[in-house]
């Protein structure tokens, strides 16, 4: 069964997955963050050489109420020329005779009396367009969706040489225009749409370079401009299936996207850049502002209601958004936001919450809490440095989008840790009980016969709560006492039931008196026989006669057993086999034992764990470390050495590495 984790997963990435796709106004809103941050905190640069002449309240409080009369534009037009601009573009449409005509007037007038049929004066839509054609100028067209019965059969100035598909089937599109009087449109020199579309928020961040409107292709204003200054009359687009692939003048390529849309750079406008256009009809400007300069004519007045919003946080007028588009296209600096850098977001994007998804899963999440951080830093430096070669990559999205993912994923992988410690600890509960039980049973292994201590002393101290040494001893008569000492290999519950199978069996042959050969034989294949097959045991077996004071015994694979008289010389009887259970022995002769007289001495019976256990840090007790103890002790009372041993083993708290297991025989 697919665990829940894994679908609740899917769904999330799934979502995401979704709403990038269909990016609805709120991603949009996300994205624009970011897009904004920028341009507000990278506004490098400048613009120059273009100025703007400013219908501002200054000059509608000493010209008057706007519209102004078309004398007054040519005014305007006139004392431009003076100085050479390159270019003069309205953002202004004269879409309807002068109203103040004084000759559109005369004849109103001379049709109601003959009175002024011999007065002439002057023509102001004549005199416009007379300043018209002696200018630069570039006129605006404004797209119009709705249905609109004016007849005006005026045409786009620039030619467009079209390869691929066609590009009216892929930019912004509007039924019918709403353009200047043809005969003032047809005196200008170009013409250009103003049409400005703005984001949902409303503030203007990418505009169409063009435009389709009453299906012919015209061009932006800022476009037609560039083409009239750097004096250009055609415009190469370039299509696919998907959309505009490339819009390109004679020296400049306009990075689109899909639809001929362009992401304006925004710089630095100076308001010195600003000429009133009452100083202009009063010649009262520096001309430096003028000559070879690009002017672009338009209003800031608030009555007049052309006032935007821009990414850096101002509001402008809307002619200033020309300026900037203008400024990018002949320097190259609008910002790349194209079908290449839309796939690398997305890219970028699918990579981010993929990852974010495996890595909690993948590695500790503390690492996995650092990888993160990284990965997120290091895409949004990516994103800025991308951003300062004008290719723009939204990173916040996807940084939102992956950091929800990565702490949905880490939750999991907190959940499922929590989870699996708590079956851990459950286990391991259930393990130390079992462990305890078992130690506690197998202390009742252990002989207990005051009667025996008086011949022999022995102790266990476990490494753990289950000991792998193993000792008995067991009296069958007055006479004789049977004894053993070993040690199991490893440690815990394997080690101690092999320990009580071989308790089981050495109790049962010394109840029938079996000889200490046959004992061996018994006991080293049950070890061999056992399910713990890589497991074995060193031992000492043998049998004391209390009578003849003598020990018959048998070394299998042991430490050697120490032999101590009453002047403390020490004697030590190495092993003569090999440990009980390496192999099956099938006759008692194999076992061939060793007979000791013991009268007046101490033998002393000892696992690894007693040589091998730290009296210091890093120090061992070792054999010698064991003699020198028994000769200060002064004694050679099995009790009081073995006593003496396990404390100085375990006094100072050391780990014990191994079970400690004594046995003393003292006749």
């Amino acid at each position: 069964m697919i665990n829940k984790k894994f679908i609740y997963l899917g769904f999330f990435l799934l979502f995401f997955i979704f709403v990038k796709i269909i990016n609805p106004p709120l991603i949009q809103k996300i994205s624009n963050i970011s897009y904004d941050f920028y341009q507000k905190v990278f506004n490098r640069g400048e613009i120059q050489n273009i100025t703007i002449v400013d219908i501002d309240e200054k000059s509608i409080a000493k010209i008057g109420q706007f519209p102004w009369r078309r004398d007054a534009y040519s005014k305007i037009l006139e004392n431009l020329n003076q100085y050479n601009p390159s270019v003069i573009a309205f953002d202004i449409i004269f879409s309807e005779k002068d109203k103040q005509n004084p000759q559109d007037l005369l004849l109103q007038l001379q049709k109601e009396s003959d009175q002024f049929s011999n007065v002439e004066v002057m023509n102001t839509n004549q005199i416009f367009i007379d300043s018209i054609k002696k200018s630069k100028v570039i006129l605006p067209i404004i797209g119009d969706p709705n249905d609109n019965f004016v007849i005006n059969e005026s045409k786009p100035k620039l030619r467009i040489i079209a390869k691929g598909n066609d590009p009216k089937n892929f930019i912004y599109k509007y039924k019918n225009k709403i353009i200047s009087l043809k005969e003032i449109n047809d005196a200008a020199t170009g013409t250009g749409s103003i049409s400005l579309i703005p984001n949902i928020d409303g503030i203007i961040r990418n505009v169409p370079i063009l435009y389709n409107i009453g299906n012919q292709i015209w061009p932006s204003l800022a476009l037609e401009v560039v083409r009239v200054s750097t004096n250009q009359k055609n415009l190469l687009v370039q299509s696919n299936d998907g959309g505009i692939e490339i819009i390109k003048t004679r020296n400049n390529i306009i990075p689109s996207d899909q639809n001929g849309v362009i992401n304006i750079k925004y710089k630095k406008f100076d308001k010195k850049n600003y000429v009133s256009a009452v100083d202009i009809i009063e010649k009262n400007f520096d001309k430096s502002k003028i000559e070879n300069k690009i002017i672009l004519i338009g209003s800031s007045a608030q009555a007049i209601f052309d006032i935007v919003k821009i990414p850096n946080g101002k509001t402008v007028p809307g002619i200033e958004i020309h300026a900037h588009i203008i400024d990018n296209i002949l320097k190259n600096e609008s910002i790349i936001k194209n079908f290449t850098t839309q796939a690398a977001e997305n890219i970028i994007f699918l990579l981010l919450i993929f990852i974010f998804v495996a890595i909690p899963m993948k590695i500790k999440p503390k690492f996995s809490i650092i990888f993160f951080i990284s990965t997120i830093i290091a895409i949004n430096l990516l994103s800025i440095i991308l951003y300062q070669f004008n290719y723009y990559i939204d990173s916040l999205f996807g940084s939102i989008a992956g950091s929800l993912v990565f702490m949905v994923s880490l939750y999991f992988r907190y959940i499922e840790e929590n989870l699996i410690a708590l079956e851990n600890e459950k286990k391991q509960f259930i393990l130390k009980k079992e462990r305890e039980i078992a130690g506690e049973v197998q202390k009742k292994l252990f002989p207990n016969n005051k009667k025996i201590e008086e011949y022999i002393f022995a102790m266990n101290t476990p490494a753990k709560d289950v000991s792998g040494d193993y000792y008995d001893y067991y009296q069958t008569n007055d006479n004789e006492i049977y004894f053993i000492l070993g040690d199991v290999t490893g440690k815990g519950i394997k080690a101690g039931i092999l320990m009580a199978n071989v308790a089981a069996v050495f109790r049962s042959l010394a109840k029938m008196n079996s000889s200490v050969s046959k004992t061996a034989l018994y006991i080293n294949n049950q070890v061999k026989d056992s399910s713990y097959q890589s497991m074995f045991i060193t031992a000492i077996l043998g049998k004391i006669n209390l009578e003849e004071k003598k020990m018959e015994f048998i070394n299998m694979g042991h430490e050697p057993m120490m032999v101590l008289d009453k002047n403390f010389n020490f004697e030590y009887v190495n092993s003569t086999l090999p440990p009980m259970g390496l192999m099956p022995v099938k006759d008692e002769s194999f076992f061939k034992t060793t007979t000791m007289n013991i009268n007046d001495k101490t033998i002393l019976i000892y696992t690894d764990g007693v040589t091998e256990g730290y009296i210091d840090e890093g120090k061992e007790l070792e054999v010698a470390g064991l003699e020198n103890e028994i000769k200060k002790l002064n004694s050679t009372v099995p009790s009081i050495i073995i006593n003496h041993a396990t404390k100085i083993l375990t006094e100072k708290g050391f780990t014990l590495r191994d079970d400690v297991t004594a046995l003393g025989i003292k006749i």
